[in-house]
């Protein structure tokens, strides 16, 4: 037993003694670790800051060492405890890198190296040159990214020349002021660059580029009258001694020089401007014989313009008032021309005064069509948009007030009591709309069986066909359509087609200011078979329209041929509370009317006073419309 446990107390004291020469960092048996984490502080452009991390205590210190020319140069000593070295005269414009290694005695860790740090001098950052006037120059820059530089040299270049040194600024300089007003002033351009310095060493260049004189932006014009036109431009530099204005008239070369502005302005008139010419003018400034740039106005066209807009008003059958639009002043007068129905235009009145937009016939006749030119001296506008007279296929009812309803006695209650109605001038269609008219605007004709033909009258359309079609063919010759389609409200204020009221239509019927006549049927009380076609004379079928004598405002088929939708809802009682001005039918119901009997109906349905009505959706084969127009 004895021998047992001295054999165990040797092997322990053998095993304590191994262990300390193991971690002994004096034993080159041992593995010294090697230094972490090393880092690189880049305090300014002569001074570095390497730090790392390590854990053992008991060794010598550290060696450090940095690489340059692809050379590692003479080891630095660290003590132990620093973890920490500063280098102060490090190289510029070379990559920086370090290594370090740990010892203990001759015992030492494996190299650690550091990331290359670029150690080029920074160039100033956002430099601008900002032009006090032609001859001094404000440059700025920006340098707190750069530390450690003894400063900043500044180069200026004239033109093609080479960049020679102005000045050598200290540390930390953002800002320096080029005053040359006493140089050269046969030069337009003018560079400057900048870079950092320190000792030998230098950044890299920052260059920018400036025109001593800049040119005017932004040019624009106005034209004040016919002739007047006047320029206008920005300013863009400060000190010029005036301004250039050239001036280019259609083909030809430029005039140079044509206006020499010798103040310090942004706009100029040419009084006299050539007419009816494209023109371009470009402007620059100038200062002693520098001249900058030109700014272009691009072509202005120098047309006398047109009178605009041209309308005309309806003052009574032979009486119209025209209006028009012109913005421009300086013209002579205005002239106005006339064609007659199928005649030739000619010159109608001149020497209307300048300052006047409107102008009345009293002379004028139906179909009658008018533009208008504006003039000054030998020169001459085209001509306005024409306007007419009235609308081809369509007649002009003067408005009046009139008896509405039966003046025989021979009819139905609804078309009683007779009453005073007042109607407003309008338009209305001298022939029922035939099917060649719809399908050219709808693409189909719905007709069928009962005569086909362009020329004959559309039937089998409902009310909301016909509605369509009046909204279709205003908006085809560019007017505003009356219908609102979502709700078949209709607008009489708008100037495209539609239906006539139930009053209109009466009152043409009747034959307008000659309701007097007092006519049973449309133009005639006892000879019906001149002026309709009806059952008797129908053979079963409509007729081509027009084919029947008109009534006395020239209105064909206004009885007979095809009964007319009306724009009105219908109730049987609406004539004891029609409004007596402009009355357009009840708000509501459930029938819309029709008016004037048809081939299919006899005598006493094709009475102007007989009040048809049917459901808006409905369609029959002797059932058409005529269009009609407010005539405002």
């Amino acid at each position: 037993m004895k021998y047992f446990c001295l054999i165990v107390l040797v092997l322990l004291i053998l095993s304590c003694s191994e262990d300390l020469s193991i971690t002994n960092p004096y034993d080159t048996d041992y593995d010294l670790p090697e230094p972490e984490n090393v880092q690189i502080e880049h305090i300014s452009l002569t001074t570095m800051k390497v730090t790392w991390d390590y854990d053992l205590v008991n060794i010598d210190g550290f060696r450090i060492s940095r690489k340059q020319n692809g050379v590692w140069l003479e080891d630095t000593i660290v003590a132990a405890e620093q973890n920490t070295y500063t280098e102060e005269n490090v190289p510029v414009n070379e990559n920086i890198q370090y290594k370090v290694i740990a010892f203990a005695g001759s015992n030492h860790s494996n190299d650690v190296v550091s990331v290359v740090i670029d150690n080029t001098i920074p160039a100033p950052e956002s430099f601008i040159v900002a032009q006090e006037n032609v001859h001094c120059y404000d440059l700025t820059w920006e340098q707190d990214h750069i530390v450690g530089e003894d400063g900043f040299i500044i180069e200026r270049k004239i033109e093609d020349e080479e960049y020679s040194q102005i000045a050598i600024l200290e540390e930390n300089a953002e800002s320096y002021q080029d005053d040359w007003e006493d140089a050269r002033r046969d030069v337009n351009f003018v560079r400057y660059q900048i870079k950092a310095y320190l000792g030998e060493e230098y950044s890299s260049n920052v260059n920018t580029s400036n025109q001593i004189i800049n040119a005017p932006t932004n040019i624009s014009y106005e034209r004040l009258a016919i002739n007047r036109i006047a320029l206008y431009w920005e300013d863009t530099s400060e000190g010029e001694q005036g301004f250039n204005i050239d001036k280019k008239v259609g083909d030809n070369d430029w005039l140079v020089n044509f206006a020499d502005i010798k103040e310090d302005s942004t706009y100029w008139v040419n009084e006299n401007a050539e007419l009816n010419e494209n023109l371009v003018y470009r402007v620059s400034a100038y200062y002693g014989e520098i001249v900058s740039e030109s700014g272009l106005t691009g072509v202005i066209d120098n047309t006398i313009p047109r009178p605009e807009n041209l309308l005309l008003e309806i003052i009574n059958e032979n009486e119209i008032r025209l209006t028009w639009e012109y913005e421009l002043a300086g013209i002579d007068c205005f002239r106005i021309e006339k064609k007659e129905t199928d005649g030739a235009w000619e010159l109608y009145e001149e020497n209307i005064s300048p300052e006047l937009r409107k102008w009345e016939d009293d002379s004028c006749s139906y179909l009658d069509s008018y533009r208008i030119m504006a003039y000054y001296q030998e020169y001459d506008s085209s001509y306005s948009n024409e306007v007419t007279f009235g609308i081809e296929g369509m007649t002009y009812v003067k408005g009046g007030t009139f008896e509405m309803g039966d003046h025989f006695q021979e009819g139905s209650s609804d078309e009683l009591p007779v009453h005073d109605v007042t109607v407003s001038s309008f338009f209305i269609g001298i022939h029922e709309v035939t099917q060649g008219e719809y399908e050219a605007s709808m693409g189909t004709n719905p007709a069928h069986n009962y005569g086909v033909g362009d020329e004959y009258p559309v039937y089998y359309v409902s009310w909301y066909d016909a509605v369509e079609y009046c909204n279709a063919l205003s908006e085809q010759e560019g007017f505003t359509p009356c219908y609102d389609l979502s709700d078949w409200s209709c607008d009489f204020e708008a100037n495209g087609y539609r239906l006539p009221t139930e009053a209109e239509w009466e009152y043409a019927a009747r034959g307008g200011e000659n309701w007097t006549d007092n006519n049973r049927y449309s133009g005639t009380t006892d000879e019906l078979d001149d002026y309709a076609w009806y059952y008797s004379n129908s053979d079963g079928q409509s007729h081509e329209a027009g084919t029947k004598l008109a009534n006395q405002l020239g209105i064909y088929d206004m009885t007979g041929n095809v009964w007319e939708w009306c724009n009105d809802w219908y109730t049987g009682d609406y004539y004891g509370s029609s409004p007596a001005e402009n009355p357009s039918g009840p708000a509501l119901g459930s029938y819309r009317v029709n008016r004037g009997g048809s081939w299919y109906f006899n005598n006493s349905y094709c009475r102007v006073a007989n009040r048809h009505y049917y459901s808006p959706g409905f369609s029959y084969d002797s059932l058409g419309f005529r269009i009609a127009r407010s005539s405002n």
